[in-house]
């Protein structure tokens, strides 16, 4: 099935930050240039996503808009919209999702089409169930457990596809040295690491991956483990780690831009969330062919099989995730095999062109 030649699409993303979700955004735009579809994609002023999307050639309507509650550019977008004939509204977070139903609620024409990252429960609030149980609008889900939270917040499940998140492999080198993260710090060649790459949140768990790094090292004192990225826990996180005293064993290294000198170094992906859309990072993880420890929770069992390209673990379980992590740590041939089929998972199942092109197919289906 394949979408009208004239169809015009419009982006809404709201996020100032990079995030995951961010990043698929501009994959899909980048796919749909490449398509030769039409399309405009309205973000924050000044954002990484903005800026990003115009060095790709997108079109890019910047617009500051303030939640969910920002009847003004609610009001603008719908002009926007109405200006610019497009079929679909593709909004890309809970923010969009509003502003994007509140300005196509009189325009029947128009599909809002939303994508769904997230396996928080939806709301019960009075704006919360006018947006989703909304007949009109399209779900893309990105993942079995982001539908299934969605069809027990109310959503049908007619009105629900699963696409999932994409990565391009091809913007790794694979070439990056795994001795070059243990010159940077110092860490013997034969030293082994557990890492994770992510956002300091909450729902990332990296204080149940922190406590299972002290239960790790008690068998292991020469393991250290990376927590990659940056976020509003990191003076939690530091002080965490201060207590238990494993300055030594855990860093936290901040937002870096080099993750491929993290993947090519690591050992072992560790992923600790107790709630996950899917997760990206355990994609690129596996794309390095590196075994993966992780909790059964959202997405994540779409992407890791547990005893085949990964194994699972309870969330909120740091004697679990530390038995599992010791489990790859002390079986060489399981963590290569586990890593072999994670990597063959991965570029066969969830690339970033797989889901540029199922989300055109769904495009087509949700037109009239």
């Amino acid at each position: 099935m394949t979408p009208p030649e004239n169809l015009r699409v419009l982006h809404l993303d709201t996020g100032r930050s990079w995030r995951g979700g961010q990043n698929q955004v501009l994959s899909l735009c980048r796919g749909l240039h490449d398509a030769g579809i039409a399309q405009w994609l309205v973000a924050q002023p000044g954002s990484a996503l903005s800026r990003r999307a115009a060095e790709a050639g997108i079109d890019v309507v910047e617009r500051a808009m303030r939640g969910e509650m920002d009847f003004f550019s609610s009001r603008w977008l719908k002009g926007l919209v109405s200006r610019s004939g497009v079929h679909l509204v593709h909004a890309h977070d809970a923010h969009a999702h509003a502003l994007a139903w509140g300005a196509t609620r009189n325009l029947p024409s128009v599909v809002p089409v939303v994508s769904r990252r997230v396996d928080f429960p939806v709301s019960n609030h009075f704006l919360s169930r006018r947006k989703y149980l909304d007949p009109r609008v399209r779900y893309l889900a990105i993942s079995n457990g982001v539908r299934d939270v969605l069809i027990r917040g109310g959503v049908s499940r007619d009105a629900i596809t699963v696409v999932p998140s994409g990565v391009d492999p091809n913007r790794f080198s694979y070439d990056v040295p795994r001795s070059r993260l243990r010159r940077e710090f110092e860490i013997p060649d034969d030293g082994r690491i557990v890492g994770t790459v992510g956002s300091l949140a909450d729902h990332k768990g990296h204080r149940y991956l922190i406590e299972a790094a002290a239960l790790v090292a008690s068998e292991h004192p020469d393991v250290r483990f990376f927590i990659v990225g940056d976020g509003e826990l990191r003076r939690d996180l530091e002080e965490r780690i201060r207590r238990s005293g494993l300055e030594k064993t855990v860093r936290l290294t901040g937002f870096r831009e080099d993750v491929e000198t993290f993947l090519a170094g690591f050992d072992v992906f560790a992923l600790s969330s107790h709630l996950e859309g899917l997760c990206t990072s355990v994609i690129d993880a596996m794309l390095f062919a590196l075994p993966v420890v992780a909790t059964r929770t959202g997405g994540v069992p779409d992407l890791v099989r547990d005893g085949e390209t990964g194994l699972l673990v309870e969330p909120r379980d740091p004697a679990a995730l530390a038995q599992g992590i010791l489990t790859v740590l002390d079986d060489r041939n399981l963590a290569a095999r586990l890593g072999e089929a994670g990597r063959s998972r991965a570029r066969n199942r969830f690339t970033a062109e797989a889901m540029v092109a199922q989300t055109l197919e769904s495009y087509a289906r949700f037109l009239p």
